[in-house]
């Protein structure tokens, strides 16, 4: 007998279905999704949601081991897959702006993953970004001391666009 908790949902393995989310982190369409599995979108959704509920109630975290191993070995974003992010692909400079735009632009309403994409990048880009320039604050702890001076001068940048600033001069 086979393990329960790893058996296909309606045909979708737990490595087809983790695949298939890693590709649409990185930009694939649903459409694409579901002609890769053949499925239509309410299998797509019925299939998707039992794999979530399933990784949601597995304390053995097995789902979720898989669920990271596609999206470190087959999610690719615009820049590429995780092994392309260097300091020349995305500076440390333009990652930090990254974070402070999603958190100030986020704090005004801004979808974080529409913040993404007034950069050209996707969760995935983000995922391996972020991946690899905090091993290098890990290894380089001036990178870290540079981190908040950065922060500071893109917080002043992002927070001056704040919706509706342009018309303070307007009495309601």
């Amino acid at each position: 007998m086979g393990n329960s908790l790893l058996d296909p949902v309606e045909g979708v393995t737990i490595e087809q279905w983790a695949g298939a989310n890693a590709k649409l982190a990185g930009g694939a369409q649903t459409d694409e999704i579901l002609k890769l599995l053949g499925v239509d979108a309410p299998k797509w959704d019925r299939v998707n949601n039992e794999w979530l509920t399933r990784m949601r109630n597995d304390t053995s975290f097995t789902i979720s081991t898989i669920y990271g191993k596609a999206f470190t070995e087959k999610a690719v974003g615009n820049l590429g897959g995780s092994d392309q992010i260097n300091a020349e692909s995305y500076s440390f400079e333009q990652w930090i702006e990254l974070m402070v735009a999603q958190d100030v632009l986020g704090k005004q309403g801004r979808d974080a993953q529409d913040v993404l994409k007034d950069f050209g990048l996707t969760v995935t880009d983000y995922t391996n970004i972020s991946s690899y320039w905090n091993t290098k604050m890990m290894a380089d702890f001036s990178l870290a001391m540079q981190m908040q001076t950065l922060m500071n001068q893109y917080k002043i940048k992002y927070e001056s666009m704040a919706p509706g600033s342009a018309h303070t001069d307007i009495d309601f």
